[in-house]
């Protein structure tokens, strides 16, 4: 989809404005200055394509309704769509023409297809934020470039994992850095550990005997001290227990004898002492409450004599209560009553000074007498103002008589002269000439830029590098394609990669071979090493004679001898290597590896050659492919890159040929279309056309043909004023004189409406106003006296009724109190029927009160009878006479004691461990306390010194029974050689899965690498591109790189080959690179999709020259796929887009 014009009718701040897209152009910037309305031309292009949003946010110079937007749109299969938008609901895409006829709502669809507002901006529209702050969330993965930027990366991870655990397995086996989870390290450390306890673990047997004799004696030390033990444990308990229970049996002893003082109470019961205490208590209690109540009894009796009650002020309260409430209005009436009386006559002298306004005199009455009915008054009212609507009409219709007048004389006075030509058929005319007009204004263009293509040509093919001879011949000739190449750089890497790592591997084993070398001489310096090959043949030898002498045993004595010889020859070899073991190992083993390192040498010597000659057959190959060009090819590398240069040069030379043609076709063009013009120059009278060259000629003729269409606009403008002027100058004077008319029939009613309210014969309206105003007035201010009038004689009334009844009260109830005001009498009559209130309130109470209090008095006199009769009977069972308080003291001592007898016998029976107490007086017969005490820290004494001995004993004996075990359990001397035997095998086997593991991971890597690189993104691959131009050639592709974990990282590739990371890139850079990748994205989408336009919002303001004419190429280089708009305020961006891009850029003022 491409916009061929776009029309804002009526948008933001713009109104009628048409930009018009020239086909064919590579490049449209629209320019204009700031505040020229940019920003709304963009806005107005997504509120076209998708519809105006809700929030009517562009209608601040027009009514929201009337937005309109317009646009002609193509579509790449030809088809094209004129059409408006409006705002709305519904309906609002509208036909391109007045009449605004509804189009369907999906007209856009073949378009747009399934693009929404939001893509349409966020892919489609660029702007200098956007460059910068959505450069992170493009290159994300998931994001809307980032899934496709990354999508290489997928379906590898499983295998990129494989080899991650390769390495981490073979890392876990061996790395040059020791440590102790690898698996070599720590085979390693058993054989060190084996050896070191091989020379430790030696068992001798005297050793063994005195271990066992020591732990026999120990043993039995041990039973014999466990005995006397037991012994001193035994006496010291004793001691303990008659020295803790003898102070008990004095406490017992204690408490009996202080028992038999109380023998007389033994007949009394056990609870006794309880009841007797209740009764004593409660005969206190009762004598205390009767004495509390009777003088309760008095104290009530006293304070009834003193209570005294005004029974004339008590029985005249409820009257004085309602005198004291009503006292607030009596004085609220006597404080008004001045004020309202001046009210009064305040309003009867308004009504006197309204009265003289009308020159009715200074009497009240007549104006009373002389007020007119409200009819009349609203009769006068409406006459007055359709008086001065008639006056104001009339002025108004004058005024503008006199104006139609002065421009009906203003139009006769400026009428053109002459005849007027009518201009329609000329603009036909040159309307028809117009399309090859057009095309005739580019062939200055064409030929500069066929003039500048030719050198840009010559001076590209003169910058490569191998060179030919020239451009024609070379694309003559067949070249291998990219693929082709591409296949080739493959082949001759893989090739070289096998020759470096075959010449790597026999460097390495030539240095091994080395080292084994050294480390034999060096293990075979001093005695001499006996090798299993000796010991063999010995060992053949003596096997040999033996059997020989087996079978012929009568040989004789130097047989014998002989044999003796090799069985001591064979035992010495034997011995030797047991003695030198570890020497004769590490020198078989080196033996060995020597012998599997010389034979990989030879493989890998085999491999090396076999490899230098594969990639000279490549190279050979790869040289043939440009003989036929007569070129010697350099690297695949520069080859492929001189490829594509040849690929871009044959698109260079096809483009100037097609500029070429089209200029030969607008020059025949020209000699067509210069007799019509000279024709139409002389038809409408232009002069001293003939030495106009034709465009310059169109231009005049374009002018004079709007000069002609401006006069016959004007001159049948101006007929039409005229003859409007003359209509509407008759309709006023005839309305003039309707006016008058109207105006005589409202003067005879007016007359008889004054004189109505006293106004003499000639009164103007300004007078009935005035008379008006006052009467208005008359009826409020006759209310408002009569209210006031009422209200003076109410409070009258109010005050005579209150002073009344207060007299009446002060005679009745307290007539020294006569000479005192009304108010203050009230005062003192409210406070004194307060006070009779309370004390006969009081009085009421204190009756009451002596009546309960006397029914308490004989409630408590009856319980003190009730508790002195319980002690009465309670005393008949006391052993003797005497006084209760007494024998309740003696009978709670006695108590006392035998509670502490029966708690001493309880803590005896706890502490004497089931002995009665008999026995425990038995054993203390004789008891010396002191000599206990002594015999008891003898005994502690030795008790100590057996524990010690004890703990010693156990130590030793637990030193001899682990010493026992780590013999009989703990690893021997062939245990350790076993051992060590062990772990040199494990360390050969390690060695070998770390050799397979690393292999393995090295030829996974190779795999991915090359299937990644088949695998590449054509859309990384367009950017790269782009970038490149973008970046003047500083940089020449975009590279992808793989991580970890998998994860696609992007880099850029400098024209000498260095890559950098996006994070070292400057700043800006960096604009230049996301810039490429939206490019080549919407490339991209444009490739499987209808193309829609990229709007760019001056994104070159970070830009220097440069850079800024590098992003036009590129611009202009996507013009095949999309159409981009540009808008900007920079007029040094126009400048570099005229001089870089010549006629393929359309200027579009705003």
């Amino acid at each position: 989809m491409r916009f061929d014009r776009l029309g804002i009718l009526r948008y933001g701040a713009l109104t009628g404005r048409e930009l018009e897209m020239r086909e064919g152009a590579k490049l449209h910037i629209v320019y204009g200055p700031n505040e020229a309305g940019k920003s709304s031309a963009l806005r107005a292009i997504s509120d076209l394509l998708f519809g105006f949003p809700t929030a009517a946010e562009q209608s601040f110079l027009h009514e929201p309704s009337s937005l309109r937007v317009g646009a002609t749109i193509a579509g790449r299969d030809g088809a094209k769509l004129a059409f408006r938008r409006r705002r709305g609901r519904k309906n609002t895409l509208l036909a391109d023409d007045e009449s605004e006829e509804a189009l369907a709502d999906d007209a856009l669809s073949p378009f747009l297809g399934g693009l929404s507002r939001e893509v349409f901006e966020r892919a489609f529209g660029l702007d200098s934020q956007r460059l910068r702050t959505g450069a992170a969330a493009m290159l994300q993965s998931g994001g809307e470039i980032g899934s496709l930027l990354f999508s290489a990366a997928s379906g590898m991870t499983g295998l990129t994992r494989l080899r991650q655990s390769l390495e981490t397995e073979a890392a876990g086996i061996f790395a040059p850095k020791r440590a102790k989870d690898r698996l070599f390290y720590q085979a390693l450390d058993r054989y060190d550990d084996a050896r070191r306890a091989e020379r430790e673990n030696e068992l001798k047997s005297t050793d063994w005997k005195k271990l066992v004799a020591d732990t026999a004696g120990i043993e039995s030390d041990l039973a014999s001290l466990q005995a006397e033990r037991e012994e001193t444990k035994r006496a010291l308990e004793k001691l303990r227990t008659l020295r803790k229970l003898e102070p008990l049996l004095r406490e017992i002893d204690a408490e009996r004898t202080l028992l038999m003082e109380f023998a007389d109470l033994a007949d009394v019961p056990a609870d006794f002492a309880g009841r007797l205490a209740q009764a004593l208590e409660a005969k206190r209690a009762a004598a205390g409450a009767r004495h509390a109540a009777e003088s309760e009894v008095a104290r009530t009796e006293d304070d009834i004599s003193t209570a005294h009650v005004d029974q004339a002020i008590f029985a005249a309260a409820g009257a004085i209560m309602e005198c004291y409430a009503e006292k607030g209005s009596y004085l609220k009436a006597r404080e008004d009553l001045p004020r309202v009386r001046g009210e009064v006559e305040d309003f009867d002298l308004r009504l006197v000074q309204l009265a003289r306004k009308l020159g009715l005199g200074a009497e009240r009455s007549e104006i009373e007498r002389r007020q007119p009915p409200d009819a009349e008054l609203a009769r006068l009212r409406k006459l007055v103002e359709e008086g001065r609507e008639l006056r104001r009409n009339h002025s108004e219709l004058r005024k503008r008589l006199e104006e139609e007048r002065d421009y009906l004389r203003h139009l006769d006075s400026n009428e053109a002269p002459g005849r007027l030509i009518d201009p329609k058929p000329y603009a036909e005319q040159l309307e028809a000439l117009q399309p090859d007009i057009g095309e005739l204004a580019r062939l200055d263009g064409l030929a500069v830029r066929v003039s500048r293509a030719e050198t840009e040509l010559a001076e590209a093919f003169a910058r490569l590098t191998p060179r030919t001879e020239t451009l024609d011949r070379l694309l003559e000739v067949p070249l291998p394609d990219i693929a082709t190449l591409g296949e080739h750089r493959r082949l001759l890497d893989e090739a070289e990669a096998a020759l470096r790592e075959a010449t790597s591997k026999r460097t390495a084993l030539e240095t091994e071979r080395s080292a084994l070398e050294s480390d034999l001489t060096a293990l075979e310096q001093g005695i001499g090493i006996v090798t299993r090959d000796e010991i063999a043949a010995a060992r053949r030898r003596r096997d040999a004679l033996w059997q020989a002498f087996a079978a012929a045993p009568s040989i004789g004595a130097p047989a014998i001898d002989e044999i003796r010889g090799a069985l001591r020859e064979a035992d010495r070899l034997a011995d030797a290597a047991l003695a030198d073991a570890e020497r004769v190992s590490r020198h078989a083993q080196l033996k060995l590896r020597l012998g599997e390192v010389e034979r990989m040498l030879a493989n890998a010597g085999q491999l090396a050659e076999a490899n230098a000659g594969a990639l000279a057959e490549r190279q050979a190959k790869f040289a043939e492919l440009f003989a036929a060009a007569g070129i010697i090819p350099l690297s695949p590398d520069r080859m492929i890159e001189w490829r594509r240069s040849i690929e871009a040069l044959a698109k260079e030379r096809d483009a100037l040929n097609a500029l070429k043609d089209e200029l030969a076709g607008l020059q025949l063009a020209g000699a067509r279309l210069a007799p019509a013009l000279s024709a139409l120059a002389d038809a409408t009278g232009l002069s001293a056309s003939s030495s106009l060259p034709a465009l310059a000629l169109a231009r005049a003729l374009s002018r004079r043909v709007a000069e002609i269409t401006e006069q016959w606009t004007r001159g049948r403008s101006a007929e039409g004023k005229r003859h409007s002027a003359l209509e509407a100058i008759a309709r006023f004077e005839e309305r003039e004189v309707s006016l008058k008319a109207q105006a005589g029939n409202w003067e005879t009613a007016f007359a008889d409406a004054v004189a109505t309210i006293g106004l003499p014969e000639g009164a103007t309206v300004e007078m009935a106003e005035a008379a008006l105003d006052v009467w208005k007035d008359v009826p409020q201010t006759f209310a408002e006296r009569e209210n006031r009038d009422k209200r003076v004689r109410g409070m009258q009334r109010d005050i005579a009724s209150f002073e009344e009844a207060v007299r009446a009260l002060v005679s009745e109830a307290a007539p020294e109190l006569a000479k005192l005001s009304p108010d203050a009498a009230v005062d003192v009559l409210h406070q004194r029927a307060i006070a009779a209130n309370a004390d006969h309130k009081r009085r009421a109470e204190l009756h009451a009160a002596l009546e309960k209090a006397e029914l308490q008095r004989q409630r408590r006199i009856a319980e003190d009878e009730a508790a002195a009769g319980e002690l009465a009977v309670l005393a008949e069972f006391l052993p003797e006479a005497g006084e209760p308080a007494l024998l309740l003291e003696r009978l709670e001592l006695r108590r006392d004691l035998e509670v502490r007898l029966a708690t001493g016998r309880r803590r005896f029976q706890d502490q004497a461990d089931g002995a009665s107490e008999d026995e425990i007086r038995a054993a203390l017969s004789g008891f010396d306390r002191v000599q206990a005490e002594l015999d008891v820290e003898r005994l502690q004494a030795e008790d100590n010194a057996q524990v010690a001995r004890f703990g010693t004993l156990t130590a030793e004996l637990a030193e001899c029974q682990r010493r026992r075990r780590e013999l009989e359990t703990g690893k021997s001397a062939e245990f350790a050689v076993f051992e060590k035997l062990g772990a040199e095998r494990e360390a050969v086997e390690l060695a070998r899965q770390w050799v397979v593991l690393k292999l393995a991971a090295h030829m996974l890597t190779t795999s991915m690498e090359a299937y990644r690189e088949t695998q590449a993104d054509p859309v990384i691959r367009r950017a790269g591109e782009l970038f490149s131009v973008l970046t003047g050639g500083r940089f020449a592709r975009l590279v992808q790189d793989y991580g970890v974990d998998d994860e696609l990282q992007l880099l850029a590739e400098r024209a000498t080959g260095d890559r950098v990371p996006l994070d070292g890139l400057s700043e800006g850079t960096g604009d230049q690179l996301y810039l490429a990748l939206r490019l080549a994205f919407v490339e991209d989408y444009s490739a499987r999709n209808e193309p829609v336009p990229l709007i760019v919002d001056d994104i070159f303001q970070t830009f220097d020259d440069e850079r800024a004419a590098c992003g036009l190429l590129a611009l202009s280089r996507t013009s095949e796929m999309f159409q981009t708009i540009l808008f900007t305020h920079e007029s040094s961006v126009v400048e570099i887009a005229r001089r870089e891009l010549g006629d393929g850029m359309d200027l579009i003022m705003l």
